[in-house]
Protein backbone atom coordinates (compact mmCIF):
# COMPACT_ATOMS: atom_id res chain seq x y z
CA UNK A 1 0.00 0.00 0.00
CA UNK A 2 2.84 2.43 0.60
CA UNK A 3 4.42 1.67 -2.40
CA UNK A 4 1.40 2.46 -4.09
CA UNK A 5 1.04 5.54 -2.80
CA UNK A 6 4.87 6.85 -3.17
CA UNK A 7 3.96 5.75 -7.04
CA UNK A 8 1.26 7.86 -7.45
CA UNK A 9 2.25 10.59 -5.45
CA UNK A 10 5.80 10.70 -7.73
CA UNK A 11 3.93 10.79 -10.32
CA UNK A 12 1.73 13.58 -9.24
CA UNK A 13 4.78 15.61 -8.64
CA UNK A 14 5.86 15.52 -12.29
CA UNK A 15 3.07 16.02 -13.81
CA UNK A 16 2.51 19.23 -11.89
CA UNK A 17 6.52 19.91 -12.96
CA UNK A 18 5.54 19.05 -16.30
CA UNK A 19 2.32 21.70 -16.41
CA UNK A 20 4.43 24.51 -15.05
CA UNK A 21 7.54 24.15 -16.82
CA UNK A 22 6.24 27.10 -19.37
CA UNK A 23 6.58 29.01 -16.79
CA UNK A 24 9.61 28.44 -14.94
CA UNK A 25 12.00 30.23 -17.65
CA UNK A 26 10.58 33.54 -18.63
CA UNK A 27 11.96 36.71 -19.39
CA UNK A 28 10.84 38.41 -16.87
CA UNK A 29 13.00 39.19 -13.83
CA UNK A 30 11.82 36.11 -11.72
CA UNK A 31 12.58 32.48 -12.56
CA UNK A 32 9.34 31.67 -12.21
CA UNK A 33 5.99 33.54 -12.43
CA UNK A 34 2.74 32.27 -11.92
CA UNK A 35 0.62 31.38 -14.90
CA UNK A 36 -2.66 33.63 -15.33
CA UNK A 37 -4.94 31.27 -16.23
CA UNK A 38 -7.95 33.50 -15.85
CA UNK A 39 -7.02 36.64 -17.68
CA UNK A 40 -4.18 35.91 -19.73
CA UNK A 41 -4.98 33.81 -23.24
CA UNK A 42 -1.35 33.16 -23.66
CA UNK A 43 -1.04 30.93 -20.50
CA UNK A 44 -4.26 29.53 -21.26
CA UNK A 45 -3.20 28.05 -24.19
CA UNK A 46 0.36 26.60 -23.26
CA UNK A 47 -1.32 25.41 -19.75
CA UNK A 48 -3.83 23.35 -22.55
CA UNK A 49 -1.11 22.42 -24.95
CA UNK A 50 0.94 21.01 -22.04
CA UNK A 51 -2.12 19.30 -20.18
CA UNK A 52 -3.15 17.22 -23.60
CA UNK A 53 0.43 16.51 -23.87
CA UNK A 54 0.83 14.92 -20.61
CA UNK A 55 -2.75 13.23 -21.57
CA UNK A 56 -1.29 11.57 -24.58
CA UNK A 57 2.07 10.76 -22.55
CA UNK A 58 -0.01 8.22 -20.73
CA UNK A 59 -2.61 6.93 -23.10
CA UNK A 60 0.53 6.05 -25.63
CA UNK A 61 2.44 4.29 -22.50
CA UNK A 62 -0.52 2.71 -21.44
CA UNK A 63 -2.58 1.77 -24.90
CA UNK A 64 -0.51 2.50 -27.84
CA UNK A 65 2.62 1.11 -26.92
CA UNK A 66 1.55 -2.35 -25.68
CA UNK A 67 -1.46 -2.76 -28.31
CA UNK A 68 0.50 -2.01 -31.21
CA UNK A 69 4.45 -1.44 -30.57
CA UNK A 70 4.46 -4.89 -28.86
CA UNK A 71 2.18 -6.59 -30.54
CA UNK A 72 4.26 -6.84 -33.89
CA UNK A 73 2.77 -3.41 -35.57
CA UNK A 74 5.39 -1.05 -35.49
CA UNK A 75 4.57 0.47 -39.09
CA UNK A 76 0.81 1.35 -37.31
CA UNK A 77 2.13 2.66 -34.37
CA UNK A 78 4.40 5.26 -35.94
CA UNK A 79 2.12 6.08 -38.60
CA UNK A 80 -0.44 7.15 -35.44
CA UNK A 81 2.03 8.99 -33.82
CA UNK A 82 2.79 11.15 -36.86
CA UNK A 83 -1.21 11.63 -37.39
CA UNK A 84 -1.12 12.95 -33.34
CA UNK A 85 1.61 14.98 -34.29
CA UNK A 86 -0.20 16.55 -36.69
CA UNK A 87 -3.13 17.15 -34.47
CA UNK A 88 -1.22 18.96 -31.95
CA UNK A 89 0.12 20.97 -34.37
CA UNK A 90 -2.66 22.32 -35.29
CA UNK A 91 -4.39 22.21 -31.85
CA UNK A 92 -0.97 24.73 -30.55
CA UNK A 93 -1.59 27.04 -33.85
CA UNK A 94 -5.63 27.04 -34.11
CA UNK A 95 -5.15 28.33 -30.77
CA UNK A 96 -2.91 31.07 -31.15
CA UNK A 97 -3.70 31.96 -34.16
CA UNK A 98 -7.25 30.69 -35.22
CA UNK A 99 -7.57 32.75 -38.55
CA UNK A 100 -4.58 31.55 -40.17
CA UNK A 101 -3.70 28.40 -42.44
CA UNK A 102 -2.49 25.75 -40.36
CA UNK A 103 0.00 25.04 -43.34
CA UNK A 104 1.25 28.68 -43.84
CA UNK A 105 4.40 28.42 -41.99
CA UNK A 106 4.95 32.40 -42.37
CA UNK A 107 4.83 34.53 -39.86
CA UNK A 108 1.56 36.90 -40.34
CA UNK A 109 2.75 39.61 -37.29
CA UNK A 110 2.95 43.42 -39.55
CA UNK A 111 6.45 44.80 -40.33
CA UNK A 112 7.68 46.37 -37.18
CA UNK A 113 8.56 49.51 -40.16
CA UNK A 114 5.16 49.42 -40.96
CA UNK A 115 4.11 50.43 -37.44
CA UNK A 116 3.22 53.97 -37.79
CA UNK A 117 1.31 54.39 -35.16
CA UNK A 118 4.19 53.12 -32.29
CA UNK A 119 6.36 56.87 -33.43
CA UNK A 120 4.56 59.29 -31.89
CA UNK A 121 5.62 62.77 -31.62
CA UNK A 122 9.26 62.63 -30.00
CA UNK A 123 9.75 59.19 -31.22
CA UNK A 124 12.01 58.69 -34.10
CA UNK A 125 11.63 55.49 -36.51
CA UNK A 126 14.82 53.69 -37.29
CA UNK A 127 16.82 54.64 -39.92
CA UNK A 128 16.58 54.24 -43.79
CA UNK A 129 19.63 51.48 -43.94
CA UNK A 130 20.26 51.60 -47.78
CA UNK A 131 20.67 55.37 -47.41
CA UNK A 132 23.74 55.53 -44.71
CA UNK A 133 27.32 55.30 -45.52
CA UNK A 134 29.53 51.93 -45.19
CA UNK A 135 30.31 50.93 -41.79
CA UNK A 136 29.39 49.68 -38.83
CA UNK A 137 25.53 49.79 -38.99
CA UNK A 138 22.54 49.63 -36.03
CA UNK A 139 20.62 46.41 -35.18
CA UNK A 140 18.58 45.89 -37.96
CA UNK A 141 14.82 44.78 -37.67
CA UNK A 142 13.62 41.71 -40.07
CA UNK A 143 10.22 42.96 -41.78
CA UNK A 144 9.79 39.09 -42.92
CA UNK A 145 9.32 37.44 -40.22
CA UNK A 146 10.33 33.65 -39.58
CA UNK A 147 8.30 30.52 -38.83
CA UNK A 148 6.02 30.31 -36.11
CA UNK A 149 7.39 29.21 -32.64
CA UNK A 150 4.52 27.00 -32.06
CA UNK A 151 5.30 24.40 -34.69
CA UNK A 152 9.15 23.70 -32.91
CA UNK A 153 7.96 24.04 -29.62
CA UNK A 154 4.83 21.60 -29.73
CA UNK A 155 6.85 19.02 -31.38
CA UNK A 156 10.20 19.32 -29.47
CA UNK A 157 7.66 18.19 -26.35
CA UNK A 158 5.68 15.63 -28.03
CA UNK A 159 8.52 14.33 -29.22
CA UNK A 160 10.70 13.96 -26.06
CA UNK A 161 7.31 12.47 -24.42
CA UNK A 162 6.89 9.95 -27.14
CA UNK A 163 10.45 8.99 -27.10
CA UNK A 164 10.45 9.56 -23.04
CA UNK A 165 7.80 6.78 -22.68
CA UNK A 166 8.83 4.15 -25.10
CA UNK A 167 11.72 3.55 -23.36
CA UNK A 168 10.33 3.61 -19.86
CA UNK A 169 7.40 1.09 -21.58
CA UNK A 170 10.85 -1.21 -23.16
CA UNK A 171 12.68 -0.87 -19.72
CA UNK A 172 9.85 -2.34 -17.59
CA UNK A 173 9.16 -5.17 -20.01
CA UNK A 174 12.48 -6.16 -19.62
CA UNK A 175 12.17 -6.16 -16.16
CA UNK A 176 9.30 -7.85 -16.48
CA UNK A 177 10.81 -10.56 -18.34
CA UNK A 178 13.49 -10.84 -15.97
CA UNK A 179 11.21 -11.50 -13.00
CA UNK A 180 9.20 -13.84 -14.95
CA UNK A 181 12.35 -15.58 -15.72
CA UNK A 182 13.23 -15.74 -11.92
CA UNK A 183 9.93 -16.62 -10.95
CA UNK A 184 10.29 -19.93 -13.38
CA UNK A 185 14.07 -21.07 -11.63
CA UNK A 186 12.86 -20.47 -8.10
CA UNK A 187 9.84 -22.47 -9.03
CA UNK A 188 12.00 -24.86 -10.22
CA UNK A 189 14.56 -24.90 -7.51
CA UNK A 190 11.04 -25.52 -4.79
CA UNK A 191 10.26 -28.29 -7.05
CA UNK A 192 13.76 -29.84 -6.19
CA UNK A 193 13.82 -28.76 -2.98
CA UNK A 194 10.33 -29.83 -1.39
CA UNK A 195 11.12 -34.08 -2.45
CA UNK A 196 14.36 -33.40 -1.17
CA UNK A 197 12.95 -32.49 2.06
CA UNK A 198 10.09 -34.80 1.83
CA UNK A 199 12.63 -37.81 0.97
CA UNK A 200 15.66 -36.97 4.20
CA UNK A 201 12.32 -37.10 6.41
CA UNK A 202 10.64 -40.44 5.09
CA UNK A 203 14.25 -41.70 5.67
CA UNK A 204 13.87 -40.56 9.71
CA UNK A 205 10.63 -41.90 10.29
CA UNK A 206 11.35 -44.93 8.49
CA UNK A 207 14.37 -45.35 10.69
CA UNK A 208 12.53 -45.23 13.65
CA UNK A 209 9.90 -47.42 12.67
CA UNK A 210 12.72 -50.25 12.43
CA UNK A 211 13.52 -50.06 15.76
CA UNK A 212 9.73 -49.64 17.23
CA UNK A 213 10.76 -46.91 19.19
CA UNK A 214 8.13 -45.15 21.00
CA UNK A 215 8.89 -42.06 19.31
CA UNK A 216 7.80 -42.53 16.10
CA UNK A 217 4.40 -41.27 16.82
CA UNK A 218 5.59 -38.19 17.85
CA UNK A 219 7.86 -38.33 15.04
CA UNK A 220 5.14 -38.71 12.48
CA UNK A 221 3.15 -35.62 14.19
CA UNK A 222 6.62 -33.46 13.68
CA UNK A 223 6.73 -34.59 9.77
CA UNK A 224 2.84 -33.61 9.68
CA UNK A 225 3.80 -30.12 10.60
CA UNK A 226 6.53 -29.79 8.67
CA UNK A 227 4.77 -31.22 5.55
CA UNK A 228 1.82 -28.60 6.61
CA UNK A 229 4.57 -25.89 6.36
CA UNK A 230 5.68 -27.05 2.91
CA UNK A 231 2.56 -27.03 1.20
CA UNK A 232 0.73 -23.72 2.69
CA UNK A 233 3.90 -21.57 2.96
CA UNK A 234 6.77 -22.94 0.99
CA UNK A 235 5.10 -21.12 -2.54
CA UNK A 236 5.04 -18.36 -0.77
CA UNK A 237 6.98 -14.92 -1.80
CA UNK A 238 8.19 -14.47 1.65
CA UNK A 239 6.45 -15.44 4.92
CA UNK A 240 6.73 -14.73 8.95
CA UNK A 241 9.68 -15.22 10.36
CA UNK A 242 8.17 -16.96 13.40
CA UNK A 243 6.95 -19.67 11.18
CA UNK A 244 10.11 -20.72 9.63
CA UNK A 245 12.07 -20.63 13.01
CA UNK A 246 9.02 -22.61 14.33
CA UNK A 247 9.56 -25.24 11.10
CA UNK A 248 13.17 -25.52 11.55
CA UNK A 249 12.81 -26.11 15.35
CA UNK A 250 10.26 -29.27 14.64
CA UNK A 251 12.87 -30.16 12.25
CA UNK A 252 15.38 -30.61 14.78
CA UNK A 253 13.57 -32.27 17.36
CA UNK A 254 12.90 -34.92 14.35
CA UNK A 255 16.07 -34.89 13.83
CA UNK A 256 17.08 -35.36 17.88
CA UNK A 257 13.99 -38.16 17.90
CA UNK A 258 15.74 -40.43 15.07
CA UNK A 259 19.29 -40.10 16.72
CA UNK A 260 18.81 -39.93 20.06
CA UNK A 261 22.42 -40.01 21.73
CA UNK A 262 24.53 -40.58 18.91
CA UNK A 263 24.74 -36.55 18.12
CA UNK A 264 24.93 -34.39 20.80
CA UNK A 265 22.73 -30.62 19.24
CA UNK A 266 23.23 -27.38 20.43
CA UNK A 267 20.67 -25.11 19.14
CA UNK A 268 20.07 -21.49 20.32
CA UNK A 269 18.07 -18.57 19.15
CA UNK A 270 18.46 -15.02 20.70
CA UNK A 271 16.10 -11.75 19.34
CA UNK A 272 12.41 -11.92 18.72
CA UNK A 273 11.37 -13.01 14.91
CA UNK A 274 8.37 -11.56 15.10
CA UNK A 275 7.47 -8.57 12.77
CA UNK A 276 10.00 -9.89 10.43
CA UNK A 277 9.64 -11.90 7.05
CA UNK A 278 11.85 -13.90 5.00
CA UNK A 279 11.74 -16.08 2.02
CA UNK A 280 10.43 -19.86 3.02
CA UNK A 281 12.85 -22.71 3.31
CA UNK A 282 15.84 -20.23 2.84
CA UNK A 283 17.42 -21.37 5.54
CA UNK A 284 16.78 -24.97 6.39
CA UNK A 285 18.97 -26.56 3.69
CA UNK A 286 22.14 -25.56 5.81
CA UNK A 287 20.85 -27.21 8.86
CA UNK A 288 19.60 -30.38 6.82
CA UNK A 289 23.22 -30.33 5.06
CA UNK A 290 24.81 -30.92 8.99
CA UNK A 291 22.33 -33.63 9.75
CA UNK A 292 22.92 -35.76 6.39
CA UNK A 293 26.48 -35.25 6.35
CA UNK A 294 27.74 -34.30 9.66
CA UNK A 295 25.93 -37.38 11.71
CA UNK A 296 27.64 -40.94 11.88
CA UNK A 297 26.05 -43.50 14.94
CA UNK A 298 29.65 -45.11 14.89
CA UNK A 299 30.98 -42.13 16.21
CA UNK A 300 30.70 -38.75 18.27
CA UNK A 301 29.10 -36.15 16.21
CA UNK A 302 28.49 -32.75 17.07
CA UNK A 303 26.36 -30.01 15.91
CA UNK A 304 26.08 -26.17 16.57
CA UNK A 305 22.71 -24.16 15.17
CA UNK A 306 22.97 -20.41 16.70
CA UNK A 307 19.95 -18.00 14.93
CA UNK A 308 20.50 -14.36 16.16
CA UNK A 309 17.80 -11.49 15.11
CA UNK A 310 19.09 -8.27 15.45
CA UNK A 311 17.11 -5.45 14.41
CA UNK A 312 16.90 -5.81 10.30
CA UNK A 313 19.24 -8.94 9.91
CA UNK A 314 19.20 -12.12 10.96
CA UNK A 315 22.71 -14.31 11.60
CA UNK A 316 22.72 -17.63 11.46
CA UNK A 317 25.97 -20.41 12.09
CA UNK A 318 25.49 -24.13 11.54
CA UNK A 319 28.56 -25.92 11.80
CA UNK A 320 29.04 -29.93 12.02
CA UNK A 321 32.30 -32.13 12.74
CA UNK A 322 32.79 -34.16 10.10
CA UNK A 323 32.52 -37.95 10.20
CA UNK A 324 34.02 -40.54 7.99
CA UNK A 325 31.20 -41.27 6.06
CA UNK A 326 30.67 -37.51 5.52
CA UNK A 327 30.26 -37.08 1.29
CA UNK A 328 32.64 -34.36 -0.57
CA UNK A 329 29.96 -33.11 -3.15
CA UNK A 330 27.41 -30.38 -2.30
CA UNK A 331 23.92 -31.71 -1.96
CA UNK A 332 21.01 -31.01 -4.30
CA UNK A 333 18.86 -29.13 -1.79
CA UNK A 334 22.32 -26.89 -0.13
CA UNK A 335 23.46 -25.72 -4.15
CA UNK A 336 19.89 -25.00 -4.62
CA UNK A 337 19.87 -22.60 -1.71
CA UNK A 338 22.79 -21.25 -2.52
CA UNK A 339 21.14 -19.97 -6.08
CA UNK A 340 17.81 -19.09 -4.51
CA UNK A 341 19.69 -16.70 -1.73
CA UNK A 342 21.75 -15.02 -5.12
CA UNK A 343 18.17 -14.24 -6.88
CA UNK A 344 16.16 -13.21 -4.17
CA UNK A 345 18.71 -11.75 -2.04
CA UNK A 346 20.64 -9.59 -4.02
CA UNK A 347 23.76 -7.57 -2.06
CA UNK A 348 21.06 -8.42 1.16
CA UNK A 349 22.81 -11.33 2.12
CA UNK A 350 26.39 -12.40 3.05
CA UNK A 351 27.92 -16.40 2.89
CA UNK A 352 31.01 -18.01 4.11
CA UNK A 353 31.28 -21.52 4.14
CA UNK A 354 34.41 -22.54 5.87
CA UNK A 355 35.15 -26.26 4.78
CA UNK A 356 38.27 -27.29 7.25
CA UNK A 357 39.68 -30.78 8.02
CA UNK A 358 37.35 -31.66 10.59
CA UNK A 359 35.13 -28.90 10.80
CA UNK A 360 32.42 -27.50 8.02
CA UNK A 361 31.06 -23.99 9.35
CA UNK A 362 28.45 -22.44 7.38
CA UNK A 363 28.02 -17.84 7.98
CA UNK A 364 24.79 -16.42 7.04
CA UNK A 365 23.72 -12.97 7.76
CA UNK A 366 20.47 -11.91 5.69
CA UNK A 367 17.93 -8.97 5.95
CA UNK A 368 14.50 -9.89 7.12
CA UNK A 369 12.15 -6.82 7.01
Amino acid sequence: MKRKISFYALHLCLCLAFLFLPYAFTSAKTIFVWPDLYSNVHDRIYFFIYFSLLCFFYFNYYYLIPRYYFQNKQLLYFVMIACFLLFFLWVSRFLDHPDHNFLDFRDHSKPFLKHHELFKEGMKPPPDLKKMPPGPRPMSFDAMGGPPTQYGHTALVYLLGVISSLLFAISGRLQNVEKEKMKSELAFLKAQINPHFLFNTLNSIYALALKKDDKTPDAVIQLSELMRYIITNANDEVIDLSKEINYISNFISLQKTRLGNTVSVDYQVNGSPFGKAITPLILISFIENAFKHGVNPDQTSEICIYIDILDDVLTMQVSNKKTFSIQSETGIGLQNTIERLALLYPNKHQLKIEDTHDKYIVNLSIQVV
